[in-house]
């Protein structure tokens, strides 16, 4: 097996914030499983600390109340006696840290907690009071840096592994980690050091770049030499920090526009599907330049994975309809190295037969749970128990990307029967821009006896949302894989969803005549081709009853588990081994002035 470092900003359960955090604790198992030495490098973040480090021996950590589960093995200790020092040249010198645990016993995977003073604040992995860390360059490089430096400090001295043949596989993800392949280039490869190593960049939202000022760099802890990977025409929808004063001015002179606003404007993705190609490969206009930390990454690496293979059509297609994010222009210079993999889903904790959320529990064989967990559900929002009526769901952040916004649009439609045909009840659950909450308010207002807004964040009402309706909406702009449509195969609920990304990857129209399928995709993305849809979906529920079963049982038998998955990320993974190394750029000497 490969000895593989997977690099992550978040991972389950220590600091999971979405799905990069179920994805970070699944994947490195299943690919032990195979056989792989796999280590999993995240920040200790300061909740982490306090809930899960062991300081001393016999101390267990904090416990939250009601904890019954044995988590001794997810207890953190350290595991170096002397501090770590990483030199980050204008930065300085930087002591890190490692802390961490080795389980499940059959497959173990090393988990690697770095602890430097920047990540032992208040807030989340990523900011705090809805404000991202404006320093979260350096705070993730130094996590780069760390993961990099694992094999030389921790291997070599501690463990006392044979590090003469250095061949150990990097699998950096999203932005947070895109200074990996950086490093091993500019720091390590360059210094013949971990010569024998390989960089895999995987990107799950490519809306986050990690595109800072040009003032940041020098806090990356590379000299000036090295700018020119950075180096990107800068594009104010996704800059991860706050512009500088005299950069924000200047973008607010050219009124907003960064660059390449045309591609990454929110509504620019609605409008690209009616407008013609040309609109989605017009140039970038503005001069202003940013420092783009994925973009360095995408430079860098030996090879490039998305979470489906949709998605990475979509990013490197010549007209990409804006999932490019401004930066298709670059991804189609590597486009042979960028491939697809959908994620899997974590089969134990979204099994109808166990779940411990819901009231009944049912299976591909035995359906009647789930009417059961319907009426309970449908008590609970305090509507009438009424299994008949057809239940629709909706779970997801409320912003934009999600499409909260086209599923309130298409509420009236939804539930006026004239236009549906029949009653119908919708809950939506999720919290976000407050804008959509208020609108999701009025909607329960208007529609007091058919409509629900649950505006938390609440696993338990996930699951039981998935588990009780009918039908599961995903009506996102944009969705790199996605996985509540996946969650909602597994209980026989019919996802209904925007054919883009890996929606489309995972959700095969239902074809009555054969019985074959596993939902609906719609397009475009607007209030009325949902609707007709739904109310398509509806139809067939109502009159054909023999085939609404088939359809739920093609979904429960959808094969959507990790070893799925990481069998293909482990052939990846040997083509990019036995690969050369991918050429970089060369060094050009930019000496950025602290005064922009």
């Amino acid at each position: 097996g490969e000895d593989v470092i997977y690099v992550s900003a978040e991972v389950s359960p220590w600091s999971k914030t979405g799905g990069l955090g179920d994805v970070a604790s699944s994947l490195p198992v299943a690919l032990a499983e195979r056989g792989h030495r796999v280590t999993v490098v995240s920040p200790l973040y300061k909740f982490v600390k306090e809930k899960w480090c062991v300081q001393v021996e016999g101390d267990q950590g904090e416990e939250e109340e009601g904890e019954e589960e044995d988590k001794s093995h997810l207890k953190l200790r350290r595991l170096n006696r002397r501090d770590i020092k990483l030199h980050m040249d204008r930065s300085g010198a930087q002591n890190v840290n490692y802390w961490g645990t080795r389980f499940p016993p059959n497959a173990p995977v090393d988990w690697i907690f770095v602890e430097h003073p920047c990540y032992l604040r208040e807030g989340t992995p990523y900011g705090n009071e809805g404000e991202a860390f404006v320093d979260n360059a350096f705070r993730f490089s130094v996590l780069a840096l760390s993961a990099l430096e694992l094999p030389l400090q921790w291997w070599s001295q501690v463990e006392k592994r044979d590090m003469s043949k250095d061949s150990i596989l990097f699998m950096a993800n999203d932005w947070h980690a895109s200074m990996v392949p950086v490093y091993l280039s500019c720091k390590f490869q360059s210094n013949y050091v971990l010569s024998n190593c390989r960089s895999m960049l995987v990107i799950h939202n490519l809306m986050h770049q990690g595109a800072q000022d040009p003032a940041f760099y020098p806090m990356l802890g590379l000299e000036d030499e090295w700018y020119d990977l950075f180096d990107y025409p800068a594009n104010e929808n996704v800059f991860d920090a706050p512009l500088l004063p005299a950069a924000e001015e200047v973008l607010h002179q050219r009124g907003g526009s960064g660059g390449f606003d045309h591609y990454a404007s929110y509504d620019s993705l609605d409008m690209l599907e009616h407008e013609s190609l040309d609109a989605a490969t017009s140039q970038p206009s503005s001069q202003e330049r940013c420092a783009n930390m994925m973009v360095a990454g995408i430079r860098t690496c030996d090879r490039i994975v998305t979470v489906s293979s949709t998605y990475a059509w979509e990013i490197v297609s010549k007209n990409s309809f804006g999932f490019g994010f401004g930066l298709q222009s670059e991804l189609l210079k590597r486009r042979d190295d960028v491939h697809g993999i959908v994620n899997g889903i974590d089969i134990q904790e979204w099994d109808p037969e166990t779940d411990h959320h819901i009231p009944h529990n049912f299976g591909r064989d035995d359906l009647s749970g789930k009417d059961k967990c319907k009426a309970c559900f449908l008590r609970s929002l305090d509507l009438d128990d009424d299994t008949s009526v057809p239940l629709i769901g909706f779970i997801g952040r409320l912003d934009r990307q999600k499409g909260a916004d086209v599923l309130l649009d298409a509420l009236p439609s939804l539930l006026d029967t004239h236009v549906c045909g029949e009653k119908v009840n919708v809950v939506m659950l999720g919290t976000g821009d407050e804008q959509l909450e208020v609108r999701i308010r009025n909607a329960q207002k208007s529609f007091p006896d058919h409509f629900r807004g649950i505006l938390e964040f609440n696993v338990k009402a996930a699951h039981q949302i998935i588990a009780s309706c009918d039908i599961l909406l995903m009506p996102s702009r944009f969705e790199p894989c996605g996985l509540n449509q996946l969650f909602a195969q597994r209980y026989g609920t019919v996802p209904v969803v925007h054919g883009v990304g890996g929606l489309s990857d995972t959700v095969q129209d239902f074809n009555q005549l054969y019985g074959s399928g596993t939902g609906w995709t719609f397009k475009p993305n607007t209030p009325s081709a949902l609707a007709e849809t739904v109310t398509f979906a509806l139809s067939v529920l109502k009159n054909d009853g023999d085939k609404w079963p088939k359809l739920m049982r093609n979904c429960m038998g959808s094969e959507h588990s990790w070893p799925i998955a990481a069998s293909q990320y482990e052939l990846l993974m040997t083509w990019t081994m036995q690969a050369a190394i991918h050429h970089k750029c060369n060094k050009t000497p930019l000496i950025v002035s602290s005064e922009a």
